[in-house]
């Protein structure tokens, strides 16, 4: 009886851990200028890895992994994820952006990440925000940014190179998880019954 209900037990815990794992992707990060921890930059030229690491205080080596401006997307990210400027032409506050995962199974991975919003005609010209909390999955959503006199002009993602500083990881597409928990189920079950045989004989 006790085989039963720790099985049981067991079997929600990993149907809940997968569904957990699966229905994060659909959070997201909002980002504003107030974001923290954060620094700004008086440059008004495009920052390079260095210069963000120096500017954040981070000692180690930075890559740049992620950049979309209004027109071209580069970096070895480009592709996996899309980045959406309020351009409407109704709009007079073009101050907002959303990058957003294209749920293909490779995301950036961020044991260090740094998000850099630029542009060069307003005070400051760049924002750098540490966004390690990410997962590379959820949304960023952007907002509050110069408003009704600026606009968003470029978005870059630095990574650490220690840990693939400008490359993408790949993660378990969810029916990989279904399958993983169908498998460990399966196992629990074929546990129970062997234990329970002996005592069926006597």
């Amino acid at each position: 009886m006790k085989t039963q209900q720790l099985n049981r037990t067991l079997f929600a815990t990993l149907l809940l851990s997968g569904v957990m794992g699966i229905s994060s992707q659909a959070h997201a990060l909002n980002i504003t200028p107030s974001f923290l921890p954060g620094v700004t930059s008086s440059s008004n030229s495009t920052l390079s890895a260095a210069e963000v690491a120096s500017a954040v205080g981070f000692s180690g080596t930075l890559a740049l992994v992620y950049k979309q401006d209004l027109t071209i997307e580069s970096g070895n990210a480009a592709g996996f994820y899309t980045t959406t400027f309020n351009t409407a032409p109704s709009s007079t506050d073009f101050s907002s952006a959303t990058i957003a995962w294209n749920n293909n199974g490779s995301i950036i991975l961020c044991g260090d990440c740094y998000l850099v919003v630029k542009d060069g005609n307003n005070t400051p010209q760049q924002y750098i925000f540490n966004i390690s909390t990410w997962n590379g999955q959820e949304a960023l959503n952007l907002s509050g940014f110069w408003p009704s006199k600026g606009q968003i002009s470029s978005l870059t993602i630095f990574n650490n190179a220690a840990t693939g500083g400008g490359t993408i990881a790949a993660i378990p597409e969810a029916s990989t998880y279904a399958m993983m928990l169908a498998g460990l189920s399966l196992v629990g079950w074929m546990g129970a019954a062997r234990r329970k045989s002996p005592q069926a004989a006597t």
